[in-house]
């Protein structure tokens, strides 16, 4: 845990209570329970010196928070990064807390202001994408930041996470031929990515995305050639049941798309006696309504 961290806490909780440097450290005339001095507290808001645990856990008692309080403050404040960072990022969109994933943006924002790393950059766009999608207040994803991102992603020969987490977050911001061409591009590299399990399994997501990308603006000729794409991603028997059912979920709308109406209700109408299997009452009766008549 990074110890910038810890005093830059420190000083925020204190500023909140109102409390002076002195009278946090008990350095002050006739104090009773002086701990460091005034100086030694403000080095250590400002990363410059370090302090015994010990001396911490009494400026923080001092400051009426016990030790566990303080550091769950100390470990909301550092931000995850990587696959952690876009882990929590599904996790506040299936809550629909918007107001915690622009709180997240805003600080990876001034995390990079401070760090200058582009990493820290693209993660900041990932967060605003998703309140851009939404129409969360005014947020835009700019012609500008689009040009980047694509520019970026062009730039990189072998794609990561990193690239991976930011193609997935702006499929719908990207142009439909670069979305097309990146697609295909991640397809070609699946052997390459068989070898992190982990990053196999997120591009079955964005393949998975894409094709719905192309299937809701009609586009038959990519979404049948991701479609194809997708099917044979999902073929290895280490895919798990919700891999196989999402895929089920995309090929029924594919099939309404292409007018065969008969295939894409038995696809759904065999979901919905799967979730009925499984107790899923809810997802069996929006399977049902996916139905055409």
């Amino acid at each position: 845990m990074d110890s910038k961290s810890w005093g830059r806490v420190f000083r925020e909780i204190r500023e909140m209570k109102n409390l002076s440097l002195a009278k946090v450290a008990g350095d002050y005339e006739n104090s009773p329970n002086f701990i460091t001095s005034k100086q030694q507290v403000s080095r250590f808001e400002l990363g410059k010196s370090d302090i015994t645990l010990t001396k911490i856990y009494e400026l923080v008692e001092n400051m009426g928070l016990s030790f566990e309080e303080y550091l769950y403050h100390v470990r909301n404040y550092e931000l995850p990064s990587g696959r952690a960072l876009f882990e929590e990022l599904g996790r506040l969109q299936e809550l629909g807390n918007f107001s915690e994933i622009e709180n997240v943006y805003q600080k990876l924002q001034m995390r990079f202001i401070e760090s200058q790393n582009r990493i820290d950059y693209w993660n900041a766009l990932e967060y605003k994408s998703f309140l851009a999608q939404k129409n969360y207040k005014s947020y835009q994803i700019s012609e500008e930041e689009i040009q980047e991102i694509s520019d970026e992603l062009f730039s990189i020969l072998e794609w990561g996470e990193a690239e991976l987490f930011l193609f997935s977050e702006f499929i719908y911001f990207l142009p439909e031929t670069l979305v097309f061409e990146f697609s295909k591009e991640l397809i070609k590299r699946t052997k390459f990515y068989r070898k992190i399990p982990e990053n196999k399994a997120q591009v079955i997501l964005v393949i998975r995305d894409c094709t719905n990308y192309f299937i809701e603006k009609s586009q038959v000729e990519q979404a049948e050639v991701l479609l194809n794409s997708y099917e044979k991603l999902i073929e290895s028997a280490i895919v798990d049941v919700y891999s196989r059912k999402e895929y089920l979920f995309v090929e029924g709308n594919y099939q309404f798309l292409i007018g065969n109406i008969e295939k894409g209700n038995q696809i759904f109408e065999n979901l919905a006696i799967m979730y009925e299997k499984l107790g899923y009452d809810k997802a069996a009766s929006y399977m049902k309504e996916k139905r055409h008549k």
